[in-house]
């Protein structure tokens, strides 16, 4: 999922990595709640209808000027339990 609402010229980094469709959504509409563009890269393998690990992994991508912002969001929701936190948080390089 793409969400264009801002200008989407900026560069977007990967702030973490989900392995649950619950969560992911939870995730997307949060975001899409503070109004923070994201990038949603599914990397779920098709020919499998459930989640295995790493083949059912989603990544969320923001951009930039957002990471902070976005990753205190879901950190919050984490920790007030509104998702799992099955997921994790991708280091920087």
């Amino acid at each position: 999922m793409v969400n264009y609402s801002k200008k989407h010229s900026e560069k977007y980094v990967e702030i973490y990595l989900s392995y649950n469709d619950c969560e992911s959504d939870i995730i997307g509409s949060l975001l899409k709640q503070d109004e923070i563009p994201f990038i949603l890269r599914d990397q779920r393998i098709t020919p499998y209808p459930m989640n295995i690990s790493r083949f059912g992994e989603r990544r969320f991508a923001v951009p930039e000027t957002e990471v902070q912002k976005a990753k205190d969001l879901i950190s919050d929701a984490i920790d007030s339990g509104a998702i799992f936190g099955d997921g994790k948080f991708k280091k920087k390089k």
